[in-house]
């Protein structure tokens, strides 16, 4: 009875998650904007130059513009709710919230997943074909790229369910993406330098599991991801406390 109940749960979540047309618009923009960089990125390759990073890299370099993206995807999942008072309606029909909100930590996890594995393979098979004598056929991609294209999901995932934690702990995604865009988009990288300690930031910590970034100073992407994934789970642990106690239907307003 309690797997049916968190199934059907699921199915509900997962029902209000895809009938969202920001959602959509989000999910369609993380599909398409690291596959179409990517593509115009090996279309105006200029062999003269010399290449910037290794070959089996080519296509990966898209992963960090999907990472804002992302991070959105997850504050809307987790916190539109807030905005018009629907949460309110989701915990009386489920007063089991834990269930609510584990199933929207594994709809904002799969999704991210899915995402980073989905767009960054297009994204690496657009740049090599773009690239033409200068890139890999498919017949020649190695296994450090499938181990890379894994990596990428891992840490989709995980960016965003710490997006949604702070989201939940917040109660509004604006917080979220003050936050947590502008680390991703190379506010910490750039000052890693200076202050080592950044480098255990999440943004920092599993930033090698989207490409190599050799010589600047960050985790490699083991020890990486295991510390963005103690991240994650210490502010989805905060959140769900957060959750279980003040998010609930006799609470005051929650907008």
């Amino acid at each position: 009875m309690t797997r049916l109940s968190f199934l059907h749960t699921l199915r509900a979540e997962f029902t209000k998650t895809l009938t969202l047309r920001s959602i959509q618009a989000t999910l369609a923009a993380a599909f398409v904007v690291p596959a179409a960089l990517a593509l115009a990125s090996g279309l105006a390759f200029d062999p003269a130059s010399g290449a910037q990073f290794p070959i089996e890299s080519h296509g990966f370099e898209t992963a960090g513009f999907g990472q804002p993206l992302v991070i959105l995807l997850a504050a809307l999942i987790s916190g539109t709710e807030y905005l018009d008072g629907q949460l309110r309606t989701t915990l009386i029909a489920t007063p089991k919230r834990g269930r609510v909100l584990a199933a929207k930590f594994l709809i904002v996890a799969a999704l991210s997943a899915l995402i980073g594995w989905g767009a960054l393979g297009g994204s690496v098979l657009m740049k090599h074909a773009a690239l033409g004598a200068h890139g890999l056929a498919p017949d020649q991609f190695t296994a450090g790229m499938g181990w890379n294209l894994l990596g990428v999901g891992i840490n989709y995932a995980l960016i965003s369910l710490i997006a949604a934690a702070i989201t939940i702990i917040a109660r509004t995604f604006i917080v979220t993406l003050v936050v947590l865009v502008p680390l991703v988009l190379g506010v910490t990288i750039s000052l890693v330098g200076v202050i080592p300690l950044l480098k255990y930031l999440p943004d920092l910590a599993g930033i090698q599991l989207l490409m190599p970034y050799p010589g600047v100073g960050v985790l490699e992407p083991v020890p990486g991801g295991l510390v963005m994934t103690l991240w994650a789970v210490v502010l989805s642990g905060i959140a769900t406390a957060v959750f279980l106690t003040r998010d609930s239907p006799a609470a005051e307003p929650l907008s």
